[in-house]
Formats: structure tokens, sequence, C-alpha cells
């Protein structure tokens, strides 16, 4: 399951979001605020202070370049059918 961690505050997050909105992708995203204790304990144990970022199986996907590939719907459907699989 790809986690998107990000705040509403956070324009970047917000761009992010609409993004994934409109890619017809965002349902296939779990969204964790930042500022609950599951996003800062997210960020804490990945080294992580700016927002938003990805991760998947517990690890780290860089936005730019490695995220922006793996938006591909085909890729998080994929993805996505895989884990209800397991």
């Amino acid at each position: 399951m790809f986690q998107m961690i990000g705040a509403e505050w956070c324009d970047k997050c917000r761009q992010a979001k609409k993004l994934l909105q409109e890619r017809g992708l965002w349902d296939l995203i779990e969204y964790i605020d930042y500022d609950s204790l599951e996003g800062k304990r997210i960020a804490k144990k990945l080294g992580i202070d700016t927002i938003p970022f990805f991760v998947e199986d517990g690890k780290l996907i860089q936005y730019v370049g490695e995220m922006l590939h793996l938006l591909t719907e085909e890729g998080i459907k994929q993805a996505y059918e895989e884990k209800i699989d397991d």
C-alpha cells in the first residue's frame, strides 16, 4: 500500500493530492496527516522533515522521479492488487 504523509497547511501536499485525484489514484493511497502521532512516527523513523513524502512497505519513495514513475494508474493498481492477493 502506498502512503502519502502530508498536511492540509502544506501547499505542495495539496498539489500532490490534487494531482492524484485528477489521475483517479487518490483512493488507492492511504493518507496520513503529518501532524498526527502516526505521521510524526513515520517521519522520525525515516529521518524525513519535509512533506509531502511517500512510503511503500515502510520504505521511502522519493517524490521527484521515483514517485512520479509510480503514479501511473497501472503501476499503483498493480501494486494494490498484489497486496490484496497476499
